[in-house]
């Protein structure tokens, strides 16, 4: 039975009340994924993610991650097609402390030109574990390029390595601050919480963030598809053979 209200500047929340321990599990949702990648720079809404980890005008660098530790919580983040979402395990008594430190990255992001480069590093070396290194992985890849002929769902979450390499801070900013908004984002709430213990503090701290003029989402749709398109990927690596088909279905 979640409970549900909307802050003054947009924001959506939704608090899932359960009380079998005094824990709570804090996450922002973002309207925004790899779909919404500007042309040409693949990779970037996951690039964000990861650099959403570095400083702001009071968190130094990586001083997030190490706060949440030492107060007992455990946290991350993903990126998916269409959202990127962060979230935090505390304790209800923490649950103050991880909402002032993630409405503060919402909008007062620090990125050097350092902190991109080494960033970057990290990505590619996933990439390369993840994808490079495993057939299987190839091949879906290139599935998907192939089963969409128009739609932005034809370009991989962590991006092409090549557009990866290009991403500069100045257009990871310039996408941070065009998307990272409260009335772009979900604040969802579960475990051992109410709706109205939990709105003045959703007040306090996301409902202070002034709304922004996010851009529409484009998701252009696709043409009819008149041709079967196949995919064969011959790999050394692959010990068992495999075969699937894919379909494109109506939207559930």
């Amino acid at each position: 039975n979640p409970q549900t209200f909307t802050l003054a500047n947009g924001m959506q929340v939704v608090v899932v009340p359960n009380h079998r321990v005094p824990v709570v599990n804090h996450m922002v949702w973002y309207k925004v994924g790899s779909a919404d990648d500007p042309p040409g720079k693949s990779g970037i809404a996951h690039f964000l993610e990861h650099l959403m980890f570095k400083g702001t005008k009071t968190l130094a660098s990586g001083e997030f991650s190490r706060r949440v530790a030492r107060n007992g919580g455990r946290e991350n983040a993903f990126t998916s097609t269409d959202y990127t979402g962060y979230f935090q395990t505390v304790a209800l008594d923490r649950l103050e402390l991880v909402m002032g430190m993630e409405a503060d990255r919402m909008t007062n992001l620090v990125l050097t030109e350092e902190d991109v480069r080494t960033e970057r590093l990290v990505i590619l070396e996933e990439r390369r574990q993840r994808t490079d290194n495993d057939p299987a992985a190839i091949l879906s890849e290139h599935i998907n390029a192939a089963l969409y002929v128009n739609h932005p769902y034809r370009v991989p979450v962590i991006g092409w390595e090549h557009e990866i390499k290009g991403l500069d801070r100045d257009s990871i900013l310039s996408f941070y601050r065009q998307r990272y908004a409260p009335n772009n984002a979900i604040l969802v709430v579960s475990g051992d919480i109410t709706a109205d213990r939990l709105r003045p503090l959703a007040e306090k701290y996301y409902g202070a963030i002034p709304r922004a003029p996010t851009p529409p989402r484009a998701r252009p749709q696709e043409p009819p598809h008149r041709a079967q398109r196949g995919v064969v990927l011959e790999d050394a690596r692959v010990r068992q053979p495999s075969w699937s088909r894919s379909y494109l279905a109506p939207s559930y």
